[in-house]
C-alpha cells in the first residue's frame, strides 16, 4: 500500500544574483552530504554552487563552455555532475575537481534509441529533456523528456544504452484536477533511495509528482504552496528539485521567481499543514 504523503513549508529563500547570472534556475541536485546544492541558469555558463539557503558559494562555483542547461545530478562518487541540454537532447558530464567538461552523449546515439525516436521530432524541440537523476543504489540514470509526450528514460550507469521507459500519461497516474493530462508537462527530477522512488515536478501542474518506476504509476501528487497558509498560491514555474532522504526533506526552485522552497515530507498521520493531494 503506497503512503500518503504531505508537504509543509519549512521557508523560502530569494536567489537572484544578476551579478553573477544567476536568474532564471532549472536544475537543482544536492551533495551527498546534504549541506550543499548545484543549479544552473538558462543563460549562464556557470554551474553554481549553493549553500542550503540559496546563497552563492564562489570558491566551488565553476564556468563551463556550455549553456542552456536543464537538470543536474551528482554521481554517487562526488567526482560528476552529469546535465541535460534540451537543444541537443544531450547529457553531458562535468568533473567537479578539474571543472573540466568530460563529454557530451546526445540521446540518439545510445544503444536502443530507435525505441523512443518517434517521440523526438523536429516539431518538438521545445519539449525535449528537462530534467536528470540517478538512483544511487545502481546508478542507473533517469531523464525526462518535458513533454509531447512526457517520457522516463532509465539509461545504465555507462550512458551507453536505453534500458527501459514509460510514458507520463493518465494510464500511469499522471492525472491532475486543474489540468487535462495530456497538458501536465515535467521539468525537474529526484532519485528518492528511502523508497526506490523518483519525485517528479510540473510546472503547469504547479506540483509533483512522486512516481514508482518499478511498478509504473504515481503514489501521490502533492501541490507546492508558496506560503504557510493552507489557501497559498503555488509554487510557478518549478524547474528543479532535490530531495535529501536523511531530512525527508526536498529543495524546489522557481525558475520564474528565482526562489528556492524547502519543504518538509511528512506522513499523512503526522503534524502537517493540510494541502490536498490530489490522489483519488
Amino acid at each position: 500500500m503506497s503512503r500518503k504523503l504531505q508537504l509543509e513549508l519549512l521557508e523560502h529563500h530569494p536567489i537572484r544574483d544578476a551579478a553573477s547570472g544567476l536568474n532564471e534556475p532549472s536544475g537543482l541536485a544536492l551533495d551527498r552530504q546534504g549541506t550543499s546544492l548545484y543549479t544552473v541558469s538558462d543563460d549562464t555558463r556557470i554551474i553554481f554552487n549553493l549553500d542550503l539557503q540559496g546563497r552563492i558559494i564562489p570558491d566551488s562555483s565553476f564556468l563551463i563552455n556550455v549553456k542552456d542547461l536543464e537538470g543536474l545530478a551528482v554521481t554517487a562518487d562526488e567526482k560528476t555532475i552529469l546535465a541535460v541540454q534540451e537543444e541537443s537532447n544531450s547529457i553531458i558530464q562535468f568533473d567537479i575537481f578539474s571543472r573540466k567538461e568530460i563529454q557530451q552523449i546526445p540521446l540518439a546515439t545510445l544503444k536502443n534509441y530507435n525505441q523512443i525516436a518517434m517521440y523526438f521530432t523536429h516539431a518538438d524541440q521545445n519539449k525535449g529533456l528537462e530534467g536528470i537523476t540517478i538512483n544511487l543504489n545502481n546508478n542507473h540514470i533517469f531523464i525526462v523528456k518535458e513533454g509531447a509526450p512526457g517520457l522516463l528514460i532509465e539509461l545504465d550507469a555507462e550512458c551507453n544504452t536505453i534500458i527501459n521507459y514509460c510514458k507520463l500519461n493518465e494510464k500511469h497516474g499522471f492525472k491532475h484536477p486543474r489540468i487535462k493530462s495530456e497538458k501536465l508537462d515535467f521539468s525537474g527530477l529526484s532519485y528518492d533511495s528511502t523508497s526506490d522512488t523518483i519525485w517528479i515536478t510540473s510546472d503547469k501542474g504547479e506540483c509533483l509528482f512522486h512516481f514508482n518506476f518499478n511498478e509504473k504509476k504515481v503514489v501521490n501528487r502533492l501541490d507546492l504552496p508558496r506560503e504557510t497558509d493552507t489557501q497559498s498560491e503555488r509554487v510557478v514555474k518549478s524547474e528543479g528539485i532535490a530531495f535529501d532522504p536523511n531530512n525527508q526533506r526536498l529543495y524546489i526552485v522557481s525558475e520564474r521567481e528565482c526562489e528556492l522552497y524547502i519543504y518538509q515530507l511528512h506522513d499523512h498521520n503526522e503534524a502537517a499543514t493540510n494541502f490536498d493531494d490530489g490522489c483519488q
